[in-house]
């Protein structure tokens, strides 16, 4: 885990809510744990995993606890069929489709219902592009570290972390910070600051 070794870019989060209890915590992984994809046009899965290897659904509870943090992964698994190659197929079968019939046409409900049909053939033959997002969750400090670099990959990180704990995460913007470093200033004294131009200052030298 890249968490615990070499260099990485990383975002924080404040966790606000109770903190889970063990028992509430490791329920919270089992119950939204990453699951294979099904039959169907289902194109995304997501769930959580364990730290250590994607394939451990759900985490071990034994070794998501480390020290202060709970550590564990959010794996999120994407297939997809490229739109040409599904259009070259939907064709090809809409042509034989003619002749075995002995069709003019094919009407747009019956063509969809063709596209869906192939579409979930094809997914069935394509190999999902896993991605793994790491997690450490202060449980003491109320803070949460992650790799999600991504707005869609932090969103979908927000979303299950409120389902799963019922806390809410909010990104640590500089202004939060400081104001959990200097809980004696009020908040409108460090909205009021303006920023410190590094160039004006290094001119006036």
């Amino acid at each position: 885990m890249s968490l615990l070794q070499g260099s990485l870019s990383l975002r924080r989060f404040l966790v606000l809510g109770p903190v889970p209890g063990d028992q509430d915590r490791v329920e919270g992984l089992r119950q939204d744990h990453f699951r294979p994809f099904e039959d169907g046009l289902e194109e995304e899965r997501l769930g959580w995993c364990d730290w250590r290897n994607p394939l451990i659904c759900p985490p071990d509870e034994n070794w998501v606890v480390q020290e202060r943090f709970a550590i564990f992964g959010l794996r999120i698994d994407m297939r997809r069929v490229p739109p040409s190659l599904l259009k070259a197929h939907v064709d090809l079968r809409i042509q034989q489709l003619l002749q075995e019939k002995d069709l003019a046409f094919v009407g747009k409900e019956a063509r969809i219902s063709l596209q869906d049909e192939i579409k979930v053939e094809l997914l069935r033959k394509v190999l999902p592009t896993p991605k793994v997002i790491e997690v450490a969750w202060d449980l003491k400090g109320g803070i949460l570290w992650t790799t999600a670099s991504s707005s869609k990959t932090q969103g979908a990180l927000t979303g299950l972390f409120m389902k799963s704990f019922g806390c809410e995460l909010q990104p640590l913007a500089p202004l939060l910070l400081a104001g959990r470093l200097t809980p004696h200033i009020p908040v409108e004294v460090l909205m009021a600051l303006d920023p410190l131009n590094l160039e004006l200052e290094e001119a006036g030298r």
